[in-house]
């Protein structure tokens, strides 16, 4: 308990000398996988539902006359058969985002608008 005391203790003094309390390299390290690691996900679901639909397009099917539940589950089976190669093309893009600066200027967790003009000198497209 006394430990706990003293280091609240060290946060108020510092907090009166208005230093800045510098956030851990592990939490940032910490954070910066598990938002890469959600990013990778992402982009290997999309591409499974991209591909799902474009095999339905195949057919002679639109996607449209399809539900969304429908088409999640085709795309999940899809991704099951492909998993390999849809994360290893996500994480090329994570990679390739993490150098663009997109996860933040320390490789944080955080894109802004104003990190993409940075970058790319234009604003995206919506």
């Amino acid at each position: 308990m006394a430990k706990a005391t003293t280091t609240l203790a060290q946060a108020l003094d510092r907090a009166k000398a208005r230093e800045p309390i510098a956030p851990t390299c592990q939490r940032i390290d910490v954070q910066l996988r598990a938002s890469m690691s959600l990013a990778t996900n992402t982009l290997a679901r999309q591409a499974a539902l991209k591909a799902a639909k474009a095999k339905l397009q195949a057919q002679g099917l639109r996607p449209s006359a399809i539900s969304h539940r429908e088409l999640v589950t085709r795309a999940e089976a899809y991704l099951a058969e492909h998993r390999e190669e849809l994360i290893a093309d996500a994480k090329e893009i994570v990679e390739r985002w993490q150098a663009e600066g997109v996860f933040g200027k320390r490789g944080g967790i955080h894109f802004t608008r104003r990190a993409s003009l940075r970058n790319n000198d234009q604003p995206k497209a919506r």
